[in-house]
């Protein structure tokens, strides 16, 4: 997947940035016009790092983060460095989602800013413009991830010290964000080239499958909706089926590495485990047929189907084979935060 590359700000903005923000069950993705900046929805309490300290957070930068509950290792830095036990993630509905699931959320949230802040300090205010999403049958609680968002945010990281005066927070449902990647350019324009009058997406992310139907700028909530599946599905049968035959719970890396290439390097050997990947995958691919029939039906009153997602590619062969009319979006995993950042700006440029 190409990327934007993040450059440092020397200085603090003197306008609103504006951010799409994609905080996905498995990997947050935050765009900007200078910035692609993507990092997995894990954290953990920090522990002491005893050798080469300096090394190890150069490595993952903006990954460490202070707030009123302590200090967290965050992203990639938390896989590295703290065992599976210590690993928190955002796993669906929490029992209080206005204290648990958007504290998690905002916590995300902060350490995308951060990044996409890195070189500021002095605790300069930057006044930021969010666009995001949840799960379609999840948008009751979009009134509280904007409370959870907007106001004034500590931002103690590694890379930056600064406060984001979140001044504006948009929620759509999650996979509108594909559709507004495709129906609107980056400057926020409506985008000539798509002529299709019913769009409809399927994104295929870690927790939720998510399917979106818009007719011509209008959203069909009865053709639209979420099931609780996705690629963690895959990601345990295959953590179970390595802990079987090893005796030991493998990272999650090597689990994910053998559910993308179908191989798992034992003693330094590859072992074939294509056989368990396609048995792994079969509940995913179940799932997402079963979400797109109930919603659409055959399809036939659906112009084009748009794939995204981090397990877009997983799926993909099935339900090109289910909906002809389907494509696979570009930068599947980002088309989301894209999408969430244009419409931000047509929003800004129609308000």
């Amino acid at each position: 997947m190409s990327k934007r590359k993040s450059t440092p700000l020397p200085v603090a903005p003197t306008s609103a940035i504006t951010i799409g923000l994609d905080i996905g069950y498995g990997v947050v993705k935050a765009v900007t016009s200078a910035a692609v900046i993507t990092f997995p929805s894990v954290m953990g309490h920090a522990r002491e790092i005893k050798f080469r300290h300096e090394d190890i957070t150069t490595r993952h930068p903006g990954e460490q983060i202070t707030d009123d509950e302590g200090t967290w290792f965050v992203g990639d830095l938390a896989l590295a460095q703290l065992p599976p036990g210590e690993l928190l993630r955002l796993r669906g509905r929490t029992a209080n989602e206005a204290t648990m699931g958007n504290a998690f959320r905002l916590r995300l949230a902060k350490v995308a800013i951060g990044k996409l802040l890195q070189g500021i300090h002095n605790r300069d205010v930057i006044h930021v413009r969010i666009a995001t999403g949840l799960p379609c049958d999840h948008m009751r609680d979009a009134a509280e991830l904007k409370a959870a968002l907007i106001g004034q945010h500590l931002i103690q990281t590694d890379i930056a010290d600064v406060v984001a005066n979140i001044c504006e927070v948009m929620v759509m449902p999650q996979p509108y964000g594909t559709i507004y990647s495709r129906t609107l350019t980056p400057n926020g324009d409506l985008n000539p080239a798509h002529t299709f009058m019913r769009t409809g997406v399927c994104d295929v992310g870690t927790y939720t499958v998510d399917v979106a139907l818009d007719d011509d700028g209008e959203y069909i909530d009865a053709q639209s909706g979420s099931v609780e599946s996705g690629v963690w599905t895959a990601q345990e049968r295959i953590a179970e089926a390595l802990e079987r035959d090893y005796r030991q719970k493998m990272p999650f890396k090597l689990v994910e590495e053998v559910l993308r290439t179908g191989r798992f390097r034992a003693s330094g050997e590859l072992v074939d485990y294509s056989a368990e990947v396609e048995e792994a995958l079969a509940p995913l691919r179940s799932a997402t047929l079963n979400l797109l029939s109930d919603k659409w039906k055959a399809g036939s009153i659906v112009d084009v189907v748009y794939l995204s997602g981090g397990g877009a590619e997983l799926v993909m062969r099935e339900v090109m084979s289910a909906y002809p009319q389907t494509q696979l979006v570009k930068n599947a995993q980002i088309a989301n935060a894209q999408g969430y950042l244009n419409y931000a700006r047509f929003a800004e440029e129609h308000s």
